[in-house]
């Protein structure tokens, strides 16, 4: 599972809840979290979901939705955010990892201002956001990027 978002669930939830993770793409992390006893759900193009557009789950709603290295890939990122917003109960919370606007992955200008403004304008409160160093270890890539984490809680 992703390290980071591992750290935010143990560090957030004093039990295993309910979960969805918005472009799932292989289940890794969906797969870990059941393991942890969460109801963890995942949603991708291959499950007939596109991003790009609102979605409402029929499981919601969430305690958790997240998004691992997505939404800096969508053309209408915005969407992303309105669509954990719909799909979270009150109190719960969103978790992004993107790349940085400066990482030489990323083709969008996603910037902690940005999220700021949007997750303000669908009523997340306590965002907090941070850019940190990663060394990707993975075969064919040993590199470092630039990340971005978001974090808030819906009101």
């Amino acid at each position: 599972m992703n390290a980071y978002l591992e750290k935010f669930v143990n560090n957030t939830f004093n039990k295993p809840k309910k979960a969805l993770d918005l472009g799932a793409g292989n289940f890794f992390d969906v797969a870990c979290l059941k393991q942890l006893g969460w109801q963890a759900y995942g949603v991708d193009l291959i499950t007939g979901v596109n991003l790009e557009k609102p979605y409402l789950s029929p499981k919601e709603p969430f305690d958790l939705v997240y998004s691992n290295y997505v939404i800096h890939k969508l053309k209408h990122p915005e969407q992303l955010i309105h669509t954990a917003w719909r799909n979270l109960k009150p109190g719960g919370w969103i978790f992004i990892h993107t790349f940085h606007k400066n990482d030489k992955n990323s083709k969008s200008a996603l910037t902690e201002r940005w999220f700021k403004k949007i997750l303000g304008k669908y009523g997340f409160n306590s965002a907090q956001y941070k850019t940190f160093a990663f060394y990707d270890n993975a075969a064919n890539h040993k590199h470092w990027h630039k990340i971005l984490e978001v974090k808030g809680r819906k009101i």
